[in-house]
Formats: structure tokens, C-alpha cells, sequence
């Protein structure tokens, strides 16, 4: 219920109220009451906590999934029907980057794969990719996303695949369900002769054994094999 103010001349005015999240650079978000129907960044950023001001950029997260900065002085307007999106976050100069099509920038340069498709509206069955001539690289949510290059990057959205194709021994694939998986389920997967160990190659060809009951998310990609106690492997 809005909070009922009694104004000099004895006449009663509503309180007026806008609810705000303002989130930092992990995306942990604060909710927040504005009292103005039009707010600067140096108000956002003092309703953040955050000083001194000029060590900050204040960014809105628009309703049509934009993010662009907010200068100390320029205001924006606030929507009393929805909850008005603001990021404070310590930097100087913002990275340019687009999703879809729809213009963002960043202080930082690198963002998480998850918290750009949070930005964009993205779905979880939706994967982000690089846009760019001869490049096909599809991230995963987890993923760091370099936004920071000598250039403005551009980003897709796709379908995302329910499986990922993993491969074991060096040139066994196998199609499995996109999801976390123990070192013993993977183990029965593959078929890993009794008593042996699983190791997980790096993207550096380094061997790393997993150990019991560990758990890995499992990508397109990723390259196992396995060797016996004494560590030779097989």
C-alpha cells in the first residue's frame, strides 16, 4: 500500500514509489524505492551505496533488453507498472558489444555467456554465439566471454542442442544428454574396465584424473580416457 503523506496546506498526497533493482558485476541485484518519477545516475548511484561517484558507471537495463550508461546528470524515466533494471558497477571506460541486434556496453571485459543471455532475455534453451565471418563458436552458460577486443563484437542467439558429443579413448564419440554428470556415471557410459581410473584431457592435452564422485558438467567436445592404477594409460 503507497504510504500516505500529509502535505503544509493540511491536504493529503499520495506517496509516490518506484521500485528499482540495482544490481552489480555479478549480477546480485538490491531492490530499491525511488521517489522520483525521473532519476539521474549520480541518484541511482548514491541509492546503490556506491561513492565516490565518478570511481562508478551507471548503466539501465532497458525493457527491450538494451544496456546502455547513465551519466550523472542525465535522468531517466521511471515505469511505476514494472521494475526498473540499473547496474552500478566500479570502472571508467564501457566495451560496446551487440546481441541480436540490440546495442549493450560494459565496463568490464569479460562477461559470463549466462549474464549476457540474462541481458538479451535469452531462454535456456537457447545457446549464445559469436557473430563473425569464418567463426563459429557457440558458448556455453558458463562459459567467459572476452567483449573487451580492439573491435565491437556482435553475438547470436540459437537453439540450443539437448546432447553434447564428448569423445573417449581418442576417437570413440559418445552423445550424451547436456547435463552434470559423476565420475562413476561416466565411467558405466564409456565402459571403463573394472579398476581402471577416468582422466579428463585438457584443452592444453594435459591428463587429469577425475576422483570418486566428482562432478562435471559435460561439453561438445571435452576428450576422456582412462588408465589403470599404476598410471599407464589405456
Amino acid at each position: 500500500m503507497d504510504t500516505v503523506l500529509t502535505s503544509s496546506h493540511g491536504e493529503q498526497a499520495e506517496a509516490r514509489s518506484f521500485e528499482a533493482q540495482i544490481g552489480d558485476a555479478n549480477f546480485d541485484f538490491a531492490a530499491v524505492a525511488l521517489d522520483d518519477a525521473k532519476v539521474t545516475g549520480a541518484q541511482v548511484c548514491m541509492a546503490a551505496g556506491r561513492h565516490p561517484l565518478e570511481d562508478y558507471v551507471v548503466l539501465r537495463h532497458l525493457g527491450t533488453g538494451e544496456l546502455e550508461s547513465l551519466r550523472p546528470t542525465e535522468t531517466s524515466d521511471l515505469d511505476k507498472t514494472k521494475v526498473n533494471r540499473f547496474f552500478v558497477i566500479k570502472g571508467g571506460d564501457t566495451h560496446r558489444f551487440f546481441v541480436e541486434g540490440l546495442a549493450m556496453e560494459w565496463p568490464h571485459d569479460k562477461l559470463i555467456a549466462s549474464q549476457i543471455k540474462f541481458l538479451a532475455g535469452a531462454g535456456d534453451d537457447q545457446a549464445l554465439s559469436l557473430e563473425r565471418p569464418g567463426v563459429d563458436q557457440v558458448f556455453e552458460d558458463d562459459d567467459e566471454v572476452d567483449i573487451g577486443g580492439g573491435g565491437v563484437e556482435r553475438f547470436k542467439l540459437r537453439h540450443r542442442k539437448k546432447t553434447v558429443t564428448v569423445i573417449y579413448g581418442g576417437d570413440v564419440e559418445f552423445e550424451l544428454e547436456r547435463r552434470i554428470y559423476t565420475t562413476e556415471e561416466l565411467m558405466a557410459v564409456f565402459g571403463v574396465p573394472a579398476g581402471y581410473k577416468l582422466d579428463i584431457i585438457g584443452i592444453d592435452g594435459v591428463f587429469r584424473e577425475m576422483a570418486p564422485g566428482e562432478r562435471l558438467k559435460v561439453k561438445d567436445g571435452m576428450e576422456f580416457a582412462s588408465h589403470p592404477p599404476v598410471g599407464q594409460s589405456s
